[in-house]
């Protein structure tokens, strides 16, 4: 296992440690280990492409690891009920439906290889932007704008990447989800 990978899986035990920390009401501490996920994430690709130890593991564990983060954010926030549980919903509903088309396509012997979309990246942006937020915000007083804004384009790219299945189910071409 190479550095990158192994960083991949700290960040696996940094969301256990982020979930206990918002348990115990340390908002701050929550933040400060959400902050070191996000740094440890782009540091792992950095080092992947710069070392040239990109491999399938690394491939498979780092989006785990981020949606490991992003979706226990939004699950232990709401059960604090800091964040809607709609707004939950949806953010695990996308989670679910989407990886679970491109599994299906792929256990049907579709060639098609994962590509975040522009959209995918701007929902994933708006996602970590609102948790910053929220955790940021010593009062707990925060707009709920952040939640419309970050369930619309979650829901938009769910549309999206849904589209983009039923092409390849239509064409059985290789396609980029």
């Amino acid at each position: 296992m190479n550095l990158p990978n192994i960083l991949s899986v700290l960040r696996l035990f940094v969301t256990a440690f982020f979930i206990m920390a918002i348990n115990a009401g340390k908002f701050k501490l929550g933040l400060i280990l959400f902050v070191v996920q996000g740094v440890s994430d782009m540091l792992d690709g950095f080092l992947a492409r710069l070392l040239g130890k990109k491999t399938a593991l690394g491939a498979f564990l780092d989006p785990i690891a981020d949606k490991a983060m992003l979706v226990s954010s939004y699950v232990v926030l709401c059960f604090h009920g800091i964040v809607p549980l709609w707004v939950t919903s949806i953010i695990l509903l996308r989670d679910i439906i989407v990886p679970g088309g491109y599994l299906l396509l792929y256990k049907l012997s579709y060639k098609i290889e994962m590509a975040p979309s522009l959209l995918g990246k701007i929902t994933t942006t708006c996602q970590i932007c609102t948790i910053v937020y929220i955790l940021w915000s010593d009062t707990r007083t925060y707009q709920d704008s952040f939640f419309y804004v970050t369930a619309l384009v979650t829901v938009l790219s769910g549309i999206q990447y849904m589209a983009r299945g039923f092409r390849v189910f239509l064409n059985k071409d290789r396609v980029y989800l």
